[in-house]
């Protein structure tokens, strides 16, 4: 392969590799589910089941971690979509403004944790009388 042909493939000018994963995300505004085909700290690649946001600038949400990405669309093939991401932080902890709206509905989406604990307690009380 040719320098020239390298240097096209947007993986090779990447400062830190991407991990490939299969994780679900969600894309703010509007809450658009999607996957995320590979991630690091400093990007990832969005791929979306109908077609993808029209921003330029989305909050990504890993929503079964709860990390949050404040990014920005740095190209577009279909329905796939590379971000570069400016900013992160975790919804289990405080957030910027940037990220309530967002957190709160993956707050809400999350179970109850005390909730299911005292159900599945629940059962083994009453068997032990």
């Amino acid at each position: 392969m040719s320098d020239a042909a390298q240097s096209e493939n947007p993986a090779d000018r990447r400062r830190v590799p991407r991990i490939p994963t299969t994780l679900r995300g969600k894309v703010f505004p509007g809450a658009v589910d999607c996957i995320v085909s590979d991630l690091s700290d400093l990007g990832a690649c969005l791929t979306f089941e109908s077609e993808p946001v029209e921003n330029d600038r989305l909050l990504l949400v890993i929503w079964s971690t709860g990390i949050a990405f404040d990014a920005e669309v740095r190209w577009r093939q279909g329905r796939r979509v590379g971000v570069q991401c400016i900013s992160r932080c975790d919804f289990r902890s405080r957030t910027p403004a940037v990220f309530h709206e967002a957190r709160a509905i993956w707050r809400r989406s999350r179970p109850k944790v005390r909730q299911a604990y005292r159900a599945l307690r629940s059962p083994l009380v009453g068997a032990s009388s």
